[in-house]
């Protein structure tokens, strides 16, 4: 994949503001595959804070793009983890089984976009200064990769409703059980959900996300 013109314009913006890790690998990000998203009566955009190198995949081939390394394979718990919660979303939410297959899952991962909201590689935790810093520096140009990609509905894996109030300059709101953060912005649902590497079960965020989507669609 060849980075598209935000992609280029937010490297060069990490270089002029000489950001924390901006001399890192700048790993690509968007639309997964464009064609399956454009199907999706629910179009989803993932947003996570930042990748990790330490525990990614495999750099032999020299190339850092999500897009690339999602339409070949699903690698990991990260992208297993939003493979099952993108099938259920896409899906209305089927009762979650073991033998959910490879197949499945693949395909639910490929119809998706996903973006970093720091794009240059991190380490296991993620340093909230730095995150913030490359939030308040970015914001609009993340913003522009966001109404690009045009998403219809939009999973936040932040878990803390700080990083999407900066990103998207709003208060989150939070259900009456205050299990989850939700807004809208630009007409675009919002659901502020856990890591996908949370150590809770699969089948306790895939429930998770299942309430917080019927909570929303409701609202």
């Amino acid at each position: 994949m060849n980075p598209t013109p935000v992609l280029v314009e937010l490297k060069e913006l990490y270089k002029a503001k000489n950001l924390p890790d901006s001399e890192k690998h700048f790993v690509l990000d968007g639309i997964i595959n464009p064609d399956l998203f454009a199907q999706q009566s629910k179009r989803v955009l993932f947003i996570a804070k930042e990748h990790n190198l330490l525990f990614g995949t495999d750099y032999t081939d020299s190339k850092y793009s999500y897009i690339d390394w999602w339409n070949q394979h699903v690698h990991l718990q990260f992208s297993h983890r939003i493979s099952e919660w993108a099938y259920g979303i896409q899906n209305d939410f089927p009762i979650l089984t073991e033998q959910l297959s490879y197949e499945a899952k693949h395909a639910s991962l490929k119809s998706i976009a996903f973006i970093n909201v720091k794009k240059t590689t991190g380490t296991a935790n993620a340093n909230s200064e730095v995150i913030f810093k490359y939030i308040n520096e970015s914001r609009d140009l993340l913003h522009k990769q966001i109404e690009e990609i045009a998403p219809t509905h939009i999973v936040s894996c932040f878990r803390y409703d700080d990083y999407p109030n900066q990103l998207f300059n709003m208060e989150m709101q939070r259900t009456p059980s205050n299990t989850f953060g939700f807004g809208r912005w630009n007409n675009i649902s919002i659901v502020n959900f856990y890591h996908p590497s949370s150590r809770k079960s699969k089948k306790f965020l895939y429930e998770q996300l299942e309430e917080a989507f019927r909570y929303v669609e409701g609202v």
